[in-house]
């Protein structure tokens, strides 16, 4: 069985897909855990990240929001923000980063727990539309 020229180019060939890092500028990286394993699903209750610091250790990191943050933002927006939304991911991914560069160093048990958004945030929670 012949190949053709075209299935052979390089540019054809099927590529993977490396996470994007997201890096704080005191040596941190966090990848999505979605990225990593698309069968990672993301909510309210758990985000998760895996987070390197320089050379050292990969830290598996959870971060949830609490019922009562993620009850007003339900409250106070015009439409539904569902459980799937990336927006929680999104929300996540910058509260740890914002975390990880104020307090340098990882969170305790690897975990974070957000109770309050801060002011960009929360706009953010107001007006964010997901993409269907």
């Amino acid at each position: 069985m012949a190949t053709s020229r075209k299935e052979v180019w390089p540019q054809n060939l099927p590529r993977p897909t490396t996470p994007i890092k997201y890096l704080t500028e005191n040596g941190f990286s966090i990848v999505r855990l979605c990225d990593v394993d698309q069968a990672i699903s993301n909510t309210p209750g758990n985000c998760g990240f895996l987070v390197q610091r320089d050379d050292g250790p990969v830290h598996e990191i959870h971060v949830s929001f609490g019922q009562q943050l993620v009850a007003d933002l339900l409250f106070r927006r015009r439409t539904p923000l569902s459980d799937t939304s990336v927006f929680w991911l999104v929300s996540a991914e910058s509260c740890l980063a914002n975390y990880l560069w104020e307090r340098n160093e990882f969170p305790p048990h690897d975990s974070l727990a957000i109770q309050e958004l801060s002011p960009e945030e929360l706009m953010l929670a107001l007006h964010w539309r997901d993409c269907d």
